[in-house]
């Protein structure tokens, strides 16, 4: 008769120790849920700052997309953060849209050449190869290709007039972007350096948009 007293405090120090088990284990996922924890997370997970600057030559038309840095100085600078965070940390750190704590500042200089100057914290999960160097395919569509690259081929056109208009810069391929890039291809600078009428930001297409840039 003695037993039961004895049976009934292990059983209720079992269940007691069951609850408070279940409900770190319920705090353990209401953390990993939490937005707010997640970002900080993801925030501690990134690098210091790297600084980057890019430049283009002035020109009257594209002067006000410069200073939104939404044309080529963007775009130059953009690359160039882009190869040191790659050279620095490795590919998967590289990705400009993926960096935090991102800041932007374009302006002109004295030798009449616009700049844009770029700092941000670069963060992982990027992809295994820069975005010049993705895998070239007969055929792909403009919308195969990674949003950094469509991004940069969108600034490039922007800040060179490459195509008589201004596009938005938002990394999509939508019919403006694609209508622009063929108006490019079929140019003839496009025609010299030997471009398909693919509508589409392959490699070949991208460095003759640098190099229409350049003159």
């Amino acid at each position: 008769m003695q037993l039961t007293p004895i049976l009934w405090r292990s059983a209720f120090a079992t269940l007691i120790t069951i609850i408070l088990a279940l409900s770190a284990s319920s705090q353990t996922v209401d953390r990993d849920h939490d937005p707010a924890d997640a970002r900080a997370q993801a925030q501690a997970e990134c690098k210091p700052r790297l600084l980057a600057a890019g430049r283009t030559k002035y020109r009257p038309l594209t002067f006000a997309r410069e200073m939104r840095g939404e044309g080529a100085a963007m775009a130059d600078a953009m690359a160039n953060w882009q190869r040191d965070a790659n050279a620095k940390y490795g590919s998967q750190w590289m990705l400009w849209d993926r960096a935090e704590e991102r800041s932007v500042v374009c302006g002109a200089s004295r030798s009449g050449t616009l700049r844009c100057m770029l700092e941000a914290r670069p963060c992982g999960g990027g992809p295994d190869r820069l975005p010049e160097e993705e895998s070239e395919q007969v055929g792909k569509s403009c919308d195969g290709y990674s949003r950094a690259r469509i991004l940069g081929a969108q600034q490039w056109m922007n800040g060179c007039n490459a195509c008589g208009r201004q596009i938005k810069v938002d990394g999509l391929c939508g019919r403006q972007t694609e209508r622009c890039l063929r108006a490019f291809q079929s140019s003839r600078f496009g025609r010299e350096q030997g471009l398909q009428l693919s509508a589409a930001p392959d490699k070949k297409t991208i460095l003759a948009l640098r190099e229409f840039c350049e003159h």
